[in-house]
């Protein structure tokens, strides 16, 4: 008796495709069989006939290529470096200021002081975590 798998990745029911297309396994087989295991969350069928069209094209990778797009220029390791150096100047100082002085949005700012720089309020001063 088999029991639906509620942990996975989508390159693992990629795998899953890529085996099954081997076996000669039709897509519509191969659907019904990652919905019985995944339920709503498996490959939808139009990417499992996508991925056994791929495969059909040779290739064997089931991870995704690199895409072009837009790269990131509010995130650099400069900005990093002169935030850091503006907060441990005055840790009183605001996101939106820092915002303001790199001229990136404010998501990013967050993201340079808390992700990047570890850095957290604690009584109106930035604190490392």
């Amino acid at each position: 008796m088999s029991a639906p798998l509620s942990v996975f990745t989508k390159e693992e029911q990629r795998g899953l495709t890529r085996f099954l297309w081997s076996e000669v396994v039709t897509g519509a087989e191969i659907h019904r069989r990652l919905s019985a295991q995944y339920g709503d969350s498996g490959l939808p069928r139009q990417s499992v006939y996508d991925w056994i069209e791929r495969f059909e094209h040779g290739r064997t990778s089931v991870n995704d290529e690199e895409r072009a797009g837009r790269p990131s220029t509010s995130i650099t390791d400069s900005n990093v470096e002169d935030a850091c150096a503006m907060i441990l100047v005055n840790r009183r100082v605001t996101i939106d200021e820092l915002a303001n002085h790199f001229e990136i949005s404010h998501g990013s700012a967050y993201d340079i002081i808390h992700n990047r720089l570890g850095f957290c309020k604690v009584c109106a001063r930035w604190v490392p975590k």
